[in-house]
């Protein structure tokens, strides 16, 4: 069997498997992204290049990663509107012949506060009973494994914890990653997140008030989680001490978005990503690159095993965004 039947067939499983559960979704707190080089990138990563963030952009990743890795990030997004944290390992100590080229393991968070309570005074006008935080976890397992010689494959597991003021509520779902390199200069990669679709079921009703003042528990304790399907490649040219990286990304949606994505048309609709690094010796690397239409920035070391990224996100309407991540290799 020729390499192009192997891939076709897998892309036609994760687009099929996808299209299945088209249908609305309220959002997604973890596509914000993770990693100081991922999003200078503007998020293209899904094609490479990988580091020890990997497993969140495209667990087939792992599969070009060698030893072990431990990665961090902490952000205050949107100025100090978000908490976001992330920290992972990766095992890519790979055995000869293995299924399982390489895990990982990681932990994502989200949250903030300022959440207020109100209720309504005999006036009929709301006041603020009291202020609750609020916050989204994310725990992941991944794997990934080779099939045939150009050809990689990834799956995550994760459990999501929401916790939202008034209630709190947990969901299970899988995302699915494959790459298949052309070339040396080529790569192609398809990711597709919560592939197994999915609810967040939440403990108990939320209590709301009605203009009367009369209070009722609601009776909707489920958030539908709705796939994504994300294809991007990698285009890759090595001169002397110095290697150029242009990323490409999509993020195509069934949830009709309409004019809340950059493209769309009926309930299909496009998010874009680009990014642009340029490294020397493989230990110093400038990156640019746009985030569905917003600029992103930064800049990255490696050396002595020892990384550390920064990445800069321009927002038109809410402040601007830095993120800082860190990683040791051994």
């Amino acid at each position: 069997m020729s390499m192009r039947k192997p891939l076709v067939f897998i892309l036609l499983t994760l687009l099929t498997a996808t299209s299945a559960f088209a249908a609305k979704f309220s959002g997604d707190a973890f596509s914000l992204g993770v990693g100081g080089r991922g999003l200078a990138l503007g998020g293209a990563v899904v094609a490479g290049p990988f580091d020890g963030t990997a497993a969140y952009w495209n667990p087939a990743g792992m599969n070009y990663l060698r030893g072990r890795y431990l990665t961090a990030m902490h952000a205050e997004t949107f100025g100090s509107l978000l908490n976001q944290d992330f920290v992972a390992y990766v095992d890519a100590n790979r055995k000869e012949e293995a299924v399982i080229s390489a895990f990982s393991f990681y932990i994502y968070y989200l949250g903030g506060g300022g959440i207020k309570i109100t209720q309504l005074n005999q006036f009929n006008r709301p006041f603020v009973v009291r202020e609750e935080s609020h916050g989204d976890w994310l725990f992941s397992a991944a794997v990934s494994g080779k099939v045939a010689g150009k050809i990689d494959l990834g799956a995550t597991a994760k459990v999501i914890y929401r916790d939202i003021g008034t209630e709190s509520g947990f969901g299970l779902t899988m995302d699915a990653g494959a790459l298949y390199t052309a070339n040396q200069y080529l790569r192609l990669g398809l990711m597709v997140t919560d592939i197994t679709s999915g609810f967040i079921r939440y403990s108990g009703g939320t209590q709301l008030t009605d203009s009367t003042g009369a209070t009722f528990e609601s009776t909707n304790h489920t958030e539908a989680i709705i796939p994504t399907v994300k294809p991007g490649l990698m285009l890759t040219y090595r001169y002397d001490d110095w290697t150029g990286r242009l990323v490409a990304s999509g993020d195509i949606k069934f949830e009709n978005l309409r004019t809340a994505a950059q493209y769309w048309t009926g309930s299909l609709s496009l998010d874009t990503h680009y990014g642009l690094e340029i490294g020397w010796r493989e230990m110093l690397f400038g990156r640019t690159g746009f985030d569905i239409g917003r600029f992103t920035a930064g800049a990255g070391v490696d050396i002595r095993r020892f990384t550390i990224d920064f990445a800069y996100l321009h927002h038109d309407d809410l402040d601007e965004t830095y993120r800082v991540s860190a990683g040791y290799r051994f």
